[in-house]
C-alpha cells in the first residue's frame, strides 16, 4: 500500500479540489515524503497543513479510506520494514 500518485502541487487552489471524505494524505518535498497523516476530511486537513508546513511541502497526495487510522499505521510500519526513514515531520511530531 502506498500513497504516491498522483501528486498535486501543495497550493491553496490545488488543495481546494481535494475530497471532503476521510482518509490518508501525504506531503512531499520534491521526491521526499515528509509527512503521512489521516483526517476526517482530507481537504480540511490539507488546508490546515498549508498553514503549518507550506514552506516545506511542495506536493501532496491522498487516498480516501474508511479505516484511515489502521492504514496510516500500516503505511508507517511498511516504511520501517523496508528500512526507509520515517517521514521527517512524523519523526518531529513523535
Amino acid at each position: 500500500m502506498a500513497i504516491s500518485e498522483p501528486r498535486y502541487r501543495f497550493h491553496p487552489v490545488m488543495v481546494s479540489g481535494a475530497p471532503e471524505s476521510g482518509g490518508l494524505f501525504a506531503l512531499w518535498r520534491g521526491a521526499e515524503m515528509i509527512f503521512i497523516g489521516r483526517a476526517a476530511s482530507i481537504k480540511e486537513a490539507l488546508l490546515d497543513q498549508l498553514q503549518r508546513v507550506s514552506e516545506r511541502a511542495t506536493h501532496y497526495s491522498w487516498q480516501v479510506s474508511l479505516r484511515a487510522s489502521g492504514e496510516e499505521a500500516d503505511l508507517l510500519r511498511e516504511l520501517e520494514r523496508r528500512g526507509g526513514p520515517m517521514p521527517r515531520l512524523n519523526r518531529e511530531a513523535a
